[in-house]
């Protein structure tokens, strides 16, 4: 991700004449401080006229080192920590220009409009402090980035009806249903007072009077103690895997109107009988049409991202001093 940046200290390649005489005439600016930030705070990357410090990047890469810290030791811990060095700066890095270039087309974020992101975020289980200035800053300066992307990136992007039918036939295990049963059951529940072996007595009694040809529905409703019982003990239609495992091993080999023997779980004994099952299927193109244009818009989103970010960098001044 760091391809385009330069190490310490040499001229980032995209930049041009007119931007180099910029900065021969700029340079007591960027060169003069760094005598004494090192000992205040060391500058770790120039971005055009802004730069970023030692403490910015320890502040946006601080929680991820943490959990490497835990995780790691040794020689592998110091790759992964320079590792998320990089990553951290290149995405300040991206940052900082689209800042920069949504300044340059009047691009502005109001109060309000980050008191409404607050809001969205706390209500997706985050807690931003509206009372801490830098993480407020933060917010304004990510729906500025967002804005800026949203405009030059995404605004002119069109998702055709044939990307997104090669992209249904290329990702069809996206869109596969697992096998699917639809059973029905009666339930002798174990309760508070109850003990297994009354609770399985029963369950036997029942079994012996449909194996005599009573109306499972019938006895069902009369008998079953699950909430499955007003409607003559039918689940619907579950998929295999989300079912008690005791149940689903029990039905596994028996066919539509089949009834199992009584099987026992912590909620009591079960018996089921097995209505219909339904094989692993594809869900038709048209049923997932607008999670695949949603699908396609995202990637189409990030190549076109990358090239535009891409195309920025080799446009400006960028220096990596780490």
């Amino acid at each position: 991700m760091l391809d385009k940046l330069l190490p310490n200290p040499v001229r980032y390649a995209g930049a041009g004449p007119f931007l180099l005489t910029c900065l021969l005439l700029l340079g007591p600016l960027v060169i003069v401080p760094m005598a004494w930030s090192a000992v205040r705070d060391r500058i770790v990357a120039v971005i055009n006229t802004e730069v970023i410090t030692q403490t910015e990047l320890e502040e946006e890469v601080n929680d991820v080192k943490s959990q490497a810290r835990q995780r790691f030791t040794g020689s592998e811990l110091e790759r992964r920590l320079r590792q998320i060095d990089y990553m951290g700066i290149n995405r300040m890095i991206e940052r900082k220009l689209q800042i920069q270039i949504a300044k340059r087309r009047g691009i502005k974020v109001t109060d309000e409009e980050v008191k409404d992101a607050i809001a969205r975020l706390r209500r997706l289980g985050e807690s931003p402090n509206e009372n801490d200035p830098k993480e407020l800053a933060s917010i304004k300066d990510q729906l500025t980035a967002l804005r800026i992307i949203n405009q030059q990136v995404r605004s002119s992007l069109m998702v055709s009806d044939e990307e997104m039918r090669r992209f249904y036939e290329q990702h069809q295990e996206r869109f596969l249903l697992p096998p699917e049963v639809r059973i029905s059951q009666i339930l002798s529940a174990l309760g508070p007072g109850s003990e297994m072996l009354q609770v399985r007595e029963k369950a036997q009694r029942l079994y012996a009077v449909l194996r005599k040809g009573e109306s499972f529905e019938e006895l069902a409703a009369q008998y079953s103690e699950g909430p499955e019982a007003r409607r003559g003990g039918s689940l619907g239609f579950v998929r295999l895997g989300d079912i008690l495992p005791q149940i689903q091993n029990a039905i596994q080999g028996l066919s539509p109107d089949q009834v199992s023997e009584p099987i026992a779980s912590p909620l009591g004994m079960h018996i089921i009988r097995v209505d219909e099952r339904k094989p692993a299927q594809y869900r038709p193109y048209e049923e997932v049409r607008e999670d695949i244009r949603n699908a396609v818009f995202q990637l189409k989103s990030e190549d076109a991202y990358q090239a535009w970010i891409k195309d920025l960098k080799d446009q400006s001044y960028i220096e990596v001093r780490l």
